[in-house]
């Protein structure tokens, strides 16, 4: 595959060669460019000059964030109801909340959609009660907290390699760390929020961002990523991926038939995040579609497919706006501006400590380097 970088996207759209470089990252986030450029057909460091330019003008990048399934972190979707007039202040108000994960302007009968991550149940009502409903302009909220994340966003893929390249590309699989999952160390959270920022953090920067050695963080980031407690993913600019659209669905589907419900749903090519719920709905669908008219065609496939499990969509609302995505502010053009990423403190608890019990320096893959990322986990 041929590209230069002088034909990188410049607020339009992706060439062969951006939409590849995409791609290959979000199968390895952190790969060095000694290997993604040979899988693309170009010079390493024509590679890193096309990411370089990327991620400066906010079409893609690369972040990390500490995964649900293992953080002891509650996650909530809230809905937010405000006076029309102040909706634009209140979006910028609480994009900057590091609480506040993602945050969309919705249709239907709620003007914010927000994902809220809180240390326990006390400290999300807090936040919801005490520092948004105080938002000069919010009128009621309305929370669903998420028992589980079955399917997210760091699974999504761009389709623009070959089955070839993607082999390439793909670590050998390594068994998870045997250590019992406990609680997340500070210095776990230092590296998430570090990373963050910038997914691609090399060692030396990472290690000087989290106060500890090159050689500690490698251990531990090589630890993180092996036992899932890490999620690593590259991110796109929704106008650029294909599908320029997003909407909400609100669905419900009998308790017994929950486990296959989602087993079906992560089928989806258009599915970017399914939580299961305690309220109303017990599940809450994040799709990107190709175009508005299959919002509707989406819910007919929905609703032939799973008519076995008795899933019905009792709501479905338009994405207007995504003001926040999975740490990093938007524009208006949905090009990454900032990262305010999830931040919740480093009082891991009174047991925790800066290395975690089962860190093993054998886990350290050979040739890293600590000027360069180490590679991460799909």
């Amino acid at each position: 595959m041929q590209g230069s970088a002088a034909g990188a996207a410049s607020g339009g759209d992706l060439d062969e060669l951006d939409r590849a470089l995409v791609h290959a990252l979000q199968i390895r986030p952190r790969a060095p460019w000694s290997l993604i450029g040979p899988v693309l057909g170009v010079d390493p460091v024509t590679a890193a000059r096309r990411w370089k330019r990327l991620s400066a003008e906010g079409i893609a990048w690369v972040d990390g964030y500490l995964s649900p399934a293992y953080d002891h972190a509650v996650h909530a979707h809230v809905e937010i109801v405000t006076d029309g007039a102040l909706l634009a202040g209140i979006a910028t108000v609480l994009a900057d909340d590091p609480e506040v994960l993602s945050l969309k302007q919705t249709s239907g009968s709620r003007d914010l959609l927000a994902i809220v991550v809180a240390r326990d149940l006390g400290r999300l009502v807090d936040y919801v009660t005490e520092r948004v409903c105080r938002v000069p302009g919010v009128r009621t909220t309305r929370i669903h907290v998420i028992t589980m994340a079955p399917f997210e966003g760091n699974k999504w893929r761009l389709r623009a390699l070959t089955p070839a390249q993607r082999a390439r590309l793909t670590e050998p699989e390594r068994e998870r760390t045997a250590a019992p999952v406990g609680q997340l160390s500070p210095l776990d959270h230092r590296i998430a929020v570090a990373l963050g920022r910038d997914g691609r953090l090399p060692l030396n920067e990472l290690a000087a961002h989290t106060g500890t050695s090159v050689a500690t963080v490698r251990r531990r980031l090589r630890t993180l990523v092996d036992s899932g407690r890490l999620s690593m993913r590259c991110t796109v600019a929704r106008p650029l991926s294909g599908y320029p659209v997003s909407a909400v669905y609100f669905a419900s589907v009998p308790a017994e038939h929950l486990d296959a419900a989602t087993r079906a749903l992560r089928t989806l090519p258009e599915l970017r995040l399914c939580t299961v719920t305690a309220g109303p709905h017990n599940l809450i669908l994040d799709m990107w579609l190709r175009a508005l008219p299959d919002v509707h065609a989406l819910e007919v496939h929905l609703a032939r497919e799973l008519s076995g499990l008795s899933l019905r969509v009792n709501e479905r609302a338009v994405v207007l706006r995504t003001v926040k995505h999975v740490g990093r502010v938007l524009d208006r053009r949905g090009f990454g501006v900032k990262a305010v990423p999830m931040d919740l403190g480093q009082d891991a608890g009174p047991h925790a400590s800066a290395t975690a019990p089962g860190e093993d320096a054998s886990a350290t893959a050979p040739g890293e380097d600590a000027s360069a990322p180490v590679p991460g986990a799909e």
